[in-house]
């Protein structure tokens, strides 16, 4: 087991790493027990768009609140777009912007109807929930206003725009919640995409008797409440995350909470959950604002990275869902990890959301030191989301930021092949929320990795719904995706640098 790694405060904040050099050299006087090789930091750097690009928000004071960050292609145009959501001591709307050509977006949300002027958003998530092959939006809504209207929104998208479609779905419009985390997954395995919300950020500390929200969706954009179950009590607080931990074929929920236990509410198939104690399954650790999933250890099976108060756990799955701890991340900012492929060598690398510098995997979950991420001036980052919003082949991100503008890094990457695989289910569900996507070497011979198509990750993030693999040297590869309801499809000999779709309609 690895120790704990304490970052030294003089590397907090104003440190930009411009060569490998100086990467190397500044991180050991700053006192870093690991730093990239050298080769790996030249091929990979970052760089701060977000004024270029214009996606930092309105920065007045009283306009600031940036927590959420959400990407889809929502218009079909092959560009992944980006939603912040907003909420912070006055009433304002969310930001959605539309990439226009890869290096460039508009503020488009009140031209495609989800700007969502209200008390405020924590967080949301785009999803197909009419199976109609594009994103509509779940969009959670925190404090109550007199002057605007302040429940929960469902908008359909219909193509150019979005339509309010929350009074006629069966989500309650008569009653305010302190939403957080919002999540879309199949929990009854019927093909469709049911929706759950964490009420309020405590947890165990939230008012006796507060209930999340979990809506069973009955098709035609109709959604009836479940009204009991462990889902619903759970100690839920801050973010949530729709993910298979035990590898068993349905989705379970796991949620954090600042002030007890995580909670791991296991699936049974049916959409019943059962709040399972943390220790049984080899967690230890709290998880204060969010939890991500991903296979960091490229075995097939899903790993868990706990994050809150300026700390990161990294648990490595054991098989089943049974998990060892393998180490901590200390002094790290924001409130979640992400996982993503940066320097697309075929793992899973992290980046703890507004911290200024990434985490390089070896490829068997084991984490270096990685180039410095320029965010000097970023105040309160909250949520990281990852998409190659310039087509470039390479995973940029997003931040979103309370207490200052919100932030959009670009990946310089200069090496690795890559693939990009769209799904669609056998539904007609666009992302097939639920599935599981292998990348062979031709034959199905080994493993180079593996990701799992969910709508939120950790606290409040949500990667674009094409997935994304380093391949490294890899020219040829071959795809395995298994389906939520057991189908699996496979395409073999796919070359990459492309994107490809995977339709379970076309076997």
């Amino acid at each position: 087991m690895q120790d704990s790694v304490n970052r030294h405060p003089a590397r907090r904040r104003g440190i930009v790493l411009v060569a490998a050099t100086a990467v190397c050299f500044l991180l050991a006087v700053a006192m870093k027990p690991h730093c990239a090789e050298a080769d790996d930091i030249r091929a990979l750097s970052f760089t701060d768009v977000t004024l270029d690009a214009g996606t930092g928000g309105p920065t007045a004071e009283g306009k600031l609140g940036g927590h959420g960050a959400m990407w889809a292609d929502v218009d079909g145009d092959r560009r992944p777009d980006l939603y912040i959501t907003m909420i912070f001591r006055n009433p304002m709307p969310d930001l959605f912007f539309k990439n226009v050509d890869g290096s460039r977006f508009v503020d488009a949300g009140r031209r495609f109807g989800i700007d969502d002027m209200d008390g405020g958003s924590h967080g949301a998530c785009f999803a197909d929930l009419d199976n109609d092959g594009d994103y509509d939006l779940f969009n959670g809504t925190t404090w109550d206003h007199p002057q605007h209207p302040c429940f929960n929104n469902l908008f359909r998208n219909d193509g150019e725009r979005f339509a309010d479609v929350t009074k006629t779905s069966g989500i309650p419009s008569d009653r305010t919640w302190p939403t957080r985390g919002v999540i879309a997954f199949d929990m009854d395995g019927d093909g469709d995409l049911d929706l759950f919300g964490v009420t309020n950020y405590q947890g165990s500390r939230d008012p006796p008797g507060e209930l999340n929200e979990l809506y069973r969706n009955e098709g035609g954009f109709h959604f009836t409440p479940v009204n009991s179950g462990e889902a619903l009590t759970a100690p839920c607080g801050q973010g949530v995350t729709d993910t298979d931990f035990d590898g068993d074929g349905d989705i379970d929920l796991i949620a954090a909470n600042r002030t007890g236990p995580v909670n791991i509410l296991r699936n049974n198939g049916r959409g019943v959950f059962k709040l399972t104690p943390p220790a049984s399954i080899g967690i230890r650790h709290r998880a204060a604002d969010g939890v991500t999933m991903g296979d960091v250890d490229n075995d097939g099976d899903l790993d868990m990275i706990l994050a809150g108060a300026d700390v990161g756990h990294l648990y490595i799955n054991g098989g089943r869902g049974v998990f060892a701890h393998r180490r901590s991340f200390e002094k790290v900012d924001g409130y979640m990890a992400g996982c993503a492929d940066l320097d697309n060598d075929g793992d899973l690398d992290l980046v703890f959301a507004g911290d200024d510098v990434s985490y390089i995997n070896d490829g068997a979950g084991n984490f270096k030191l990685g180039p410095g991420v320029p965010v000097a001036g970023i105040d309160d980052p909250r949520g990281v989301a990852f998409a190659d919003f310039d087509g470039d082949g390479d995973l940029d991100f997003a931040i979103g930021c309370k207490r200052s503008r919100n932030w959009l890094v670009r990946n310089n990457l200069d090496k690795g092949n890559w693939l990009k695989v769209e799904l669609i289910s056998s539904d007609g569900q666009a992302g097939a929320f639920g599935a599981r996507v292998k990348v062979l070497t031709p034959g199905g011979k080994s493993l180079i990795s593996m990701r799992e198509a969910r709508s939120n990750n950790g606290y409040l993030g949500q990667n674009d719904p094409v997935l994304h693999f380093g391949l490294g040297d890899h020219q040829t590869v071959d795809v395995e995706v298994r389906f939520l309801n057991g189908e699996v499809v496979t395409r073999s000999h796919q070359s990459a640098r492309r994107t490809i779709l995977v339709d379970a309609r076309q076997k």
